[in-house]
């Protein structure tokens, strides 16, 4: 599921940072990587999860043309 399809509360799952560019994830298969992150989606492009603690721990961050867009696997809801 692209990450612009999500709702507000949705679970937002990540691999490991590999590039900068959208082409260094070019071959990626999100069902064979592994997650090395996990995130929650706040709406409009927003997502709230931790981070280092020397880039201020938990955060809110952009999705839409950061490296996180391109690290992205797959999201949704865990209540069904």
């Amino acid at each position: 599921m692209d990450w612009k399809n999500l709702k507000r509360g949705d679970l937002m799952f990540f691999m490991s940072y590999a590039g900068s560019k959208a082409s260094d994830y070019a071959n990626v298969n999100p069902m064979t990587e592994e997650v090395t992150h996990v995130a929650i989606y706040l709406g409009d492009g927003q997502m709230l999860h931790t981070y280092s603690p020397e880039s201020g721990g938990v955060r809110i961050d952009t999705i839409e043309g950061k490296t996180w867009a391109y690290r992205y696997l797959y999201g949704g809801s865990f209540i069904r």
